[in-house]
């Protein structure tokens, strides 16, 4: 793991999890001569009765040692989420086993398996969110292209620059904030990757509504699995439906996702007909 990328990345995570608190709900006075929103670095200290000192040298990335009890008390007065928790600490600690890009492609009997899951649209993303394989049903409803550059490919460059993509995805900005929480945990096992760092640039001069959105550094948690997919199709209609993320055992760096259709709506015929086309 890049030492100077990862500190970047804890420095920016724990502010944005201090700042979005309120001085207030701890007892302490909310008001307008504080120079920043939330509470202080000198309060989280107080609140997790470790030294200021030392919080802030952790906030700002310093090279020093903490151990896990301080983590402990730090991640209680951020009241951080486990997934959020478990951030920190690999950000902190920072000798944690990196997720190592081991294989390009997928196995051959990966793409057998991904072209027969019948009527539910399937694809294969990298660590870099590249789609790598899918089947013919998420080529026909996602409109992903079979050829083209290496961010045409890319879901997020999709996600953040296909200039349609506001009316096709109707709850856009909940299927936005989920897909980016758990690219969110794909840089953290990847920090300092070369490739990483250029896709993220690239989405930060491409697009301002990344850099904003990138900047709140929210961190993919267990809720986020039931955010519904509602999709307004220009030929087959709304679609409604979920996406399943599935590990794939042997390929830490790819992730299986797939469009779960609703079961209580017609999805399942809509697809199973297109499919059929």
């Amino acid at each position: 793991m890049n030492e100077h990328a990862r500190r970047d990345e804890l420095k920016d995570f724990l502010r944005t999890r201090r700042e979005r608190l309120s001085p207030s709900d701890f007892g302490f006075r909310d008001t307008t001569r504080r120079r920043t929103p939330g509470l202080r670095r000198d309060e989280v200290a107080q609140l997790a009765n470790i030294g200021t000192t030392t919080y802030t040298f952790l906030e700002q990335g310093r090279d020093i040692n903490v151990s896990t009890n301080v983590l402990d008390k730090v991640s209680d007065v951020l009241r951080l989420s486990e997934e959020e928790k478990r951030h920190l600490f690999k950000l902190a600690v920072g000798d944690l086993p990196s997720v190592k890009a081991v294989a390009e492609e997928p196995d051959p009997a990966l793409l057998t398996m991904l072209q027969n899951m019948g009527a539910c649209p399937a694809f294969i993303l990298n660590y870099k969110f590249d789609v790598i394989a899918c089947n013919e049903l998420t080529a026909r409803v996602f409109n992903f292209p079979a050829s083209g550059s290496e961010l045409e490919q890319n879901l997020l460059w999709r996600l953040f620059n296909v200039e349609t993509r506001k009316q096709f995805y109707e709850n856009y900005d909940d299927y936005k904030r989920c897909v980016l929480a758990y690219f969110r945990l794909t840089y953290t096992n990847n920090v300092g990757d070369d490739k990483l760092s250029e896709l993220i640039q690239a989405l930060k001069n491409s697009s301002d509504e990344f850099v904003a959105d990138w900047s709140e550094h929210e961190v993919f948690d267990s809720s986020m699995l039931s955010t519904p997919i509602v999709i307004n199709h220009p030929r087959l209609g709304r679609l409604e439906g979920q996406y399943v993320l599935l590990s794939i055992f042997g390929y830490p760096n790819f992730t299986l996702c797939v469009f779960s259709p609703d079961s209580s709506t017609d999805t399942a015929a809509k697809l199973a007909r297109a499919l059929e086309k």
